[in-house]
């Protein structure tokens, strides 16, 4: 039967004894067939009728009532092109979720981990292409599409003894100069994660309360940040920046568990990492002596919301930047909005707030994915999903752009979705 061959020809599942083949589980493949449908948006009717069997039947498989004959190739394949799951996912599942560290600014890792949802999807999916790279180039592929080949190395640097306000300044401003930031504003956040860093960043629906979260998978050497498609236009930003100092210091778990309602040593230099690398202190000062302000000048209302605006950061971030720095102006900091009237960039406003509500995965990943649904390997349904797009645009290109999966063959041991 196809689980024993496939089990014995190609060592799916986990670590064997000499010789002894995995036995099939049907709870298992029942949990992880009713978590893929759900995470794909369908209900049980439509998906049988798709795969043509009844609904009583599906339903069945779900509740753990499956034969390992019925488990065949073809089956798996329809299954792996609606769903976007690899055949070996549903067979054996994927070691991907247990590994992944999280870092977040919750108290409950288990928690995040429900909250983090789309983040840990994502991870699993790339670790099953990266079984596709295996007899297809989508690596290659996507990298001519503008993906890219460095990944993210953990513990970058030596995280000091007693964190603090300074250290995480000190951090922001070297790394701006190693990346040859100068100290003007940082237009897009995500790109410079992307292509500079090696880090993946995304924009996704995550769960309430869960500004952002990043997720490490040390044994692919692979950092995912992640912010939540929710928040404004600046503190998706601030979250970015935020995360990038835990991923220098390598630190990933879910944080704050022992310091209650108050800010750990650690999350207060991050805060401090993320005020300086996006709003510097030299900045500031080449901003304002353009502006014809003297040293230790306080700032004017209006220029403290320009200040704001031209960096893109929230209001509070450029007050508390400048009263660090003895110059800010005195009364309560504005909203983002009234900040935005008074700078004259209403309509940029808008603009930022507009776009950030769109979800954006990894450049890498997203060029991937499009490689496996154009060579086949991924429907249409399953890629719109993955990608956070809508199915209609997928079927609309399917005809152009998506070329014919290979054909699969026993002598090539080759699985067309693995």
């Amino acid at each position: 039967m196809f689980w024993e061959e496939e089990a014995a020809a190609q060592g799916v599942g986990p670590v064997r004894t000499s010789g002894a083949v995995p036995e099939f589980d049907p709870v298992a493949f029942g949990a992880r067939l009713r978590q893929a449908r759900r995470a794909a948006g369908w209900k049980q009717q439509p998906l049988a009728r798709e795969l043509d069997v009844t609904q009583p039947t599906y339903s069945r498989m779900e509740s753990g009532r499956i034969a390992a004959g019925r488990v065949t190739s073809t089956f798996l394949e329809d299954l792996s092109r609606l769903l976007g799951r690899t055949m070996s996912w549903f067979l054996v599942g994927s070691p991907v979720r247990d590994r992944v560290r999280l870092a977040a600014r919750r108290t409950d890792e288990g928690e995040v981990r429900v909250r983090a949802e789309r983040v840990l999807d994502l991870l699993e999916m790339d670790a099953e292409l990266d079984d596709l790279t295996e007899f297809a180039d989508l690596e290659g592929a996507a990298l001519e599409s503008g993906g890219r080949s460095t990944t993210w190395t953990a513990h970058a640097v030596k995280a000091p003894a007693h964190p603090s306000r300074q250290q995480g300044r000190n951090l922001a401003e070297k790394l701006r100069g190693d990346l040859n930031l100068g100290d003007g504003p940082i237009e897009d956040l995500p790109d410079l994660l992307d292509g500079v860093l090696g880090v993946d960043a995304a924009v996704l629906a995550l769960g309430d309360r869960l500004s952002a979260v990043a997720a490490f998978d040390d044994e692919r050497s692979v950092a995912l940040l992640a912010v939540n498609v929710s928040d404004t236009y600046a503190r998706q930003r601030f979250s970015f920046a935020h995360e990038v100092a835990h991923l220098l210091y390598g630190e990933g778990h879910a944080y704050d568990g022992e310091h209650g309602a108050s800010r750990s040593p650690l999350e207060v230099r991050a805060d401090k990492f993320a005020q300086h690398l996006l709003l510097p202190v030299s900045g500031i000062q080449t901003w304002a002596a353009a502006r014809g302000y003297a040293p230790r000048q306080r700032f004017s209302f209006e220029d403290a919301c320009r200040l704001a605006d031209e960096f893109g950061v929230s209001p509070q971030t450029a007050w508390i930047a400048l009263d660090d720095m003895g110059v800010a102006p005195l009364g309560p900091f504005p909203t983002a909005a009234e900040a935005a009237v008074v700078a004259g960039h209403l309509a940029r406003h808008t603009r930022r707030e507009r776009d950030r509500r769109v979800e954006r995965i990894p450049l890498r990943l997203e060029g991937r994915v499009l490689e496996a649904f154009r060579q086949g390997y991924l429907g249409a349904e399953a890629t719109a999903r993955i990608l956070g797009q809508a199915r209609d645009l997928l079927e609309d290109v399917t005809s152009v752009v998506a070329a014919p999966a290979p054909r699969r063959t026993r002598d090539s041991r080759v699985p067309a979705h693995r």
